[in-house]
């Protein structure tokens, strides 16, 4: 009876629950003096010149439900990061901004007015959003600014309501950004948007090639962008989505980031400036580490880096 009763005390000793006190720590909580280090190198190399890879972020989320929604998860060498939601800007997406400054990854306030034009009818009501756009832009502390548009080829009403509405976001957003000012510029979409002349007040264009599915198409719409759209290679990035297939010139299929990442040099007459994955939040999750496919793209453009 004695050793049974020694067996159950020793049970119950097993069983006994204990609180631990976890601690999370930031990388650079533990250890300073190397993430210091770290990410002065991220900067360096985001100043030298490699194959540039931006992404498309959903940021905004009003509670995170994962590190898919943080924009601090994002991969370290990514250069741009286009905010999809800005107008919404969250108190997360703000602590946030900090790590990517510590990066060197540059964030830019995205507005998709190739989807939201039907809520811009009016010129006045479209300049006094995008006063606020840049306005916003610098309280935030962001990168830069970022805006679509879809080329109209109907009747020349339609071609000249076009026209104003692209002349509008170039006298807007050119102001304080663009080369040579301390904002970044970028365009999303088909060049010929913008006029021939405004063109070369953009420092990138990310062509509208993310729901491109095939070889063929995708060589005439950079041939098209390069000839036609007179972009120079080393400022246009093709776009490619996340969990979408591309069918290669013998019918093989692929997902749309790999087959864009391996045509971005050799595509153009030179190399292309690099890639936009869009969507990037849902290549978050993979088998083995997170963001595989814009992790890939990166070390595969720049595999010397």
């Amino acid at each position: 009876m004695l050793l049974m009763g020694l067996f159950f005390a020793s049970c119950n000793d097993w069983t006994e629950t204990e609180s631990v006190t976890q601690t999370t720590q930031r990388p650079d909580e533990q250890d300073p003096e190397l993430w210091a280090q770290y990410t002065a190198a991220l900067r360096e190399y985001k100043q030298s010149e490699h194959t540039l890879v931006f992404a498309s972020f959903a940021n905004g989320a009003p509670v995170a439900t994962s590190e898919k929604d943080c924009l601090r998860s994002l991969p370290d060498s990514l250069d741009v990061v286009s905010l999809t939601n800005a107008d919404n800007f969250s108190e997360y997406d703000r602590e946030d901004l900090t790590v990517l400054k510590e990066k060197g990854t540059r964030a830019v306030y995205f507005v998709d007015y190739a989807s939201r034009s039907a809520e811009f009818t009016d010129l006045t009501a479209l300049g006094a959003y995008l006063d606020k756009v840049v306005a916003r832009t610098r309280e935030l502390g962001l990168d830069g600014l970022s805006f679509s548009g879809i080329p109209v080829f109907g009747s020349y009403t339609d071609q000249a309501a076009q026209k104003a509405v692209a002349s509008l976001f170039i006298e807007k957003f050119a102001a304080v950004a663009g080369p040579d000012k301390e904002l970044l510029l970028l365009f999303e979409g088909d060049p010929q948007f913008l006029a021939p002349a405004d063109r070369a007040k953009v420092d990138y264009f990310v062509l509208d090639t993310k729901e491109t599915d095939n070889a063929t198409d995708l060589k005439l719409q950079v041939l098209r962008a390069l000839s036609a759209g007179a972009i120079p290679c080393n400022k246009l990035l093709l776009g490619a989505k996340t969990e979408y297939e591309f069918t290669d010139e013998d019918k093989g299929a692929a997902d749309a980031i790999s087959a864009l990442t391996i045509r971005t040099p050799e595509i153009g007459s030179q190399p292309l400036a690099g890639l936009c994955i869009y969507s990037v939040n849902a290549d978050y999750f993979g088998a083995e580490f997170i963001y595989p496919l814009t992790r890939q793209a990166i070390q595969t453009l720049n595999p010397s880096k």
